[in-house]
């Protein structure tokens, strides 16, 4: 557990000493992203299917230019730059993207099928058109399932998610793509990474509270220009590059797993 504790510690004081050196080395690409970033809210109804690839791109550029700069990469004009890393960056970010998604569609499913099948055997004769219906089928045996089962399959979701994560450093350092390959690289830290991560992302979440607290006080509309610059500043300027700076911090003190095996 000291062990653990001193990583977690070792990883959080990595990713604060990096920001700095991230934003002043790229701070142009950093622009670029959050520029990228606004757009898919400012889509009309129409165009709202290019959503996905505006974000993708926008986090790659930034990406990018964090991940070069670490690598001892090609370092473009203030990190701006679109070359063959941003593009293995973003074939990484959509494969991960890709297996994420068809993770999430076959828990949905297996969370319908338990929620439907505790229902139907608390209410054998269930309207399924009632709300009133579903909330007294759902409170009978089984309820603490029907609970369960969303938390455990939010819990596989992050937990991929993190053994994915080291994916990007590994493909700028070894100059190809790396997404299963790079899947053994986070055996035994994800502890590491969720406790890092939380303790980087909690400084965010509480300006976004205290932003969305001034945006009711000062009654801004769903969607005003100033909350959503916050946001995005936030991404691109902090989480970003600190989340980053962690990984790769993670990623040099990690062994490599053997080739052509997953080491789960």
């Amino acid at each position: 557990m000291g062990e653990r504790s001193a990583a977690i510690g070792r990883t959080v004081r990595a990713a604060l000493a990096g920001w700095a050196p991230g934003v002043r080395t790229g701070w142009a690409a950093l622009v670029a992203g959050a520029v990228l970033g606004l757009l898919p809210r400012t889509l009309p109804l129409g165009l709202t299917f290019l959503s996905l690839p505006l974000e993708l791109a926008a986090t790659t550029v930034a990406y990018g230019a964090l991940y070069r700069a670490a690598f001892g990469g090609p370092a473009g004009w203030k990190g701006l730059r679109w070359g063959v890393q941003e593009w293995r960056l973003l074939a990484v970010q959509a494969l991960v993207t890709a297996i994420l998604t068809v993770v999430v569609a076959v828990l949905a499913v297996l969370v319908a099928a338990v929620v439907v099948g505790v229902a139907k055997s608390n209410a054998p004769d269930l309207d399924i058109t009632s709300v009133e219906a579903w909330r007294g089928a759902l409170d009978g045996p089984g309820a603490l399932a029907v609970s369960l089962v969303p938390l455990l399959s939010m819990t596989i979701m992050l937990w991929l998610f993190l053994r994915l994560s080291l994916a990007p450093a590994a493909t700028i350092d070894l100059g190809r793509i790396q997404v299963l390959s790079a899947f053994g690289r986070t055996r035994g830290v994800v502890l590491v990474l969720a406790v890092a991560g939380t303790v980087l992302a909690a400084p965010a979440v509480i300006l976004v509270v205290a932003v969305g607290y001034l945006r009711a006080i000062a009654g801004f509309s769903e969607g005003a220009l100033v909350p959503e610059l916050v946001s995005v500043a936030l991404v691109f300027f902090y989480l970003i590059p600190t989340w980053t700076a962690a990984l790769v911090e993670v990623y040099r003190t990690q062994p490599a797993p053997p080739p052509g095996t997953l080491r789960t």
